[in-house]
């Protein structure tokens, strides 16, 4: 992937899915997100703490049985010294649809 993309496989047998839901797995958003906050100090090459999610829009379901991979984009890191923040615009697709839009602020440390 490009500087800012990542391709992230799935695993059906991770046990996440076996409880959110056993019949019909789905990712959860909140994996969604931590799955981006990780990215995020990997591209950075630093530890960041999530402050606030200011959005989230979830605009597909991903099923892993269905969606193999999908990939995290970060198209917008905007560092703002003067309050100790960054902002972030990640989106999250599978190979045809766009999954999720987040946009998250994070503590910067000096």
């Amino acid at each position: 992937m490009g500087n800012n993309g990542f391709r992230v496989s799935l695993d059906t047998e991770c046990p996440i899915y076996k409880a959110h839901f056993p019949e019909r797995p789905i990712t959860p958003g909140v994996c969604i997100i931590q799955i981006a906050n990780e990215l995020l100090n990997t591209l950075l090459d630093d530890k960041t703490e999530l402050r606030e999610v200011v959005n989230a829009k979830f605009l597909s379901v991903i099923d892993p049985l269905e969606t193999k991979e999908v990939v995290y984009t970060f198209s917008k890191i905007i560092r703002d010294e003067s309050c100790g923040s960054l902002k972030v615009s990640v989106t999250v697709a599978s190979e045809t649809t766009v999954c999720a839009k987040l946009s998250l602020l994070y503590d910067i440390d000096d």
